[in-house]
């Protein structure tokens, strides 16, 4: 069949949509906010055009159905719904034994490779930043995880919401030991590297 062919080049991207559609009908609109509090954390955060053009491509293989409905005071919207068609194609996918390797792109990780050629306080600075932004991630982690532990139903994102706090909290120790690290370190480190 073309479209068991054709589901054997679909992206990764799709196969996530399809994923998050095996949690129930959902808009667009639903999806990226689903998208935004769950996979986005260690995958994919999409852009909204992305999400129409991935539902558009599965609709066409006939992995989704789409349905308008009527709504009094908005504009009509569209629910997304995996059919049986393309419930099999994602436990295809899923069932393939291969894992591949992450792939870990950091551009702070870059900076602090680098970090000879910056000055010890602008890497300070940096660090003081990422705490923030990991102990903001951890709070978001901790929230979600209030809300969904013991709910059968998110099971396996539970134990994937395990990891991204494991994640975050060495992420953190590290950073932390890093900035005492630095300010424990002479100021004159980084100035007389790149010298």
């Amino acid at each position: 069949m073309a479209g068991r062919a054709e589901a054997r080049q679909l992206p990764t991207t799709s196969y996530a949509v399809l994923g998050l559609l095996s949690f129930g009908e959902m808009s667009g609109y639903d999806l990226k906010q689903f998208a935004d509090q769950s996979i986005k954390y260690f995958f994919w955060s999409p852009a909204r055009s992305q999400v129409y053009s991935e539902l558009r491509r599965l609709t066409s293989l006939g992995y989704v159905t789409e349905q308008e409905v009527e709504q009094e005071r908005r504009p009509d919207k569209r629910l997304y719904r995996i059919t049986a068609e393309g419930q099999q194609t994602l436990q295809e996918w899923l069932g393939r034994p291969e894992v591949e390797p992450d792939i870990r792109k950091s551009t702070f990780l870059l900076k602090l490779f680098l970090g000879k050629e910056t000055a010890q306080e602008t890497l300070i600075a940096q660090f003081e930043e990422r705490r923030r932004q990991l102990q903001e991630t951890l709070a978001q982690f901790e929230a979600i995880e209030q809300r969904i532990a013991g709910d059968e139903k998110f099971f396996f994102p539970y134990l994937t919401l395990r990891h991204g706090i494991a994640y975050a909290r060495s992420s953190l120790q590290w950073t932390e030991e890093v900035i005492e690290e630095l300010m424990g370190s002479p100021t004159n480190r980084c100035d007389s590297q790149r010298g």
